[in-house]
């Protein structure tokens, strides 16, 4: 009885976390570039149950282990923008901020006042050889990711991807952190363009429903334990 407890909980607290999740990938539903959490989960630690009961080999419930990021792509939208940049296969935008690099599907650039190119964040746009500064006001990058300040050559752009998808965790702004990573092989660079979120809206309203249901499921399955336990103890008495 108490095994069931503790798996009713462990429902209703994954339900909760997995509900926050959905929550935050609708809240960026309309950010360029932002990469759909998606949840793993994993057997609820039996320790309490197994207390009860010499048999472990029954599960306790489940929990979230991990939230990933999905990486399937998301739709370009044309802008017009010289500044707009999204990328066309595999790949990431590398950024420099005070934490070290990140990286980004989002190529939502603008020039400071310094005509560094920099994330809406003020982050700065790197390439192979560092911040990309466009002096005459005039930007134009190809295909390849060549990026020319007016007539003049100055950069490429400096484009990674993460060959298992693993060690990636999301950071402030969008932006992506990595343990592991090399430089991006199959890509093509669309400018006057910008990727849109990956998060299907209705997909993901569909999950945090179905989430809505087995949260409510659970609570009555705890309810009806918590209720048990007390006309035993009553008899008890």
């Amino acid at each position: 009885m108490v095994r069931g407890l503790y798996a009713a909980a462990a429902g209703i607290s994954t339900q909760i976390a997995k509900n926050d999740i959905y929550a935050a990938n609708l809240a960026n539903v309309s950010t360029a570039g932002y990469r759909r959490s998606r949840i793993s989960q994993q057997s609820f630690s039996p320790l309490f149950a197994a207390e009860q009961s010499p048999d472990t080999s029954l599960p306790g419930g489940l929990a979230v282990s991990s939230a990933g990021l999905d990486l399937t792509p998301g739709p370009l939208t044309q802008t017009a923008g010289d500044f707009d940049l999204a990328i066309v296969g595999r790949g990431f935008f590398c950024v420099r901020t005070p934490a070290g690099e990140a990286f980004t599907r989002s190529g939502q650039f603008h020039l400071d006042t310094d005509s560094t190119v920099v994330t809406r964040d003020g982050y700065p746009l790197l390439g192979t050889k560092g911040p990309i500064r466009i002096t005459s006001g005039k930007m134009t990058v190809d295909e390849q990711g060549r990026v020319w300040d007016g007539d003049r050559l100055v950069d490429s752009l400096r484009l990674v991807e993460f060959p298992d998808g693993a060690g990636l965790t999301k950071a402030a702004g969008g932006l992506i952190l990595a343990t592991g990573r090399r430089p991006a092989g199959d890509y093509k660079i669309v400018q006057g363009a910008l990727e849109g979120s990956n998060v299907e809206a209705m997909s993901e309203l569909q999950r945090m429903m179905n989430g809505l249901r087995l949260y409510e499921a659970n609570v009555r399955v705890l309810q009806a334990h918590d209720d048990s336990i007390a006309v035993l103890l009553q008899e008890a008495a």
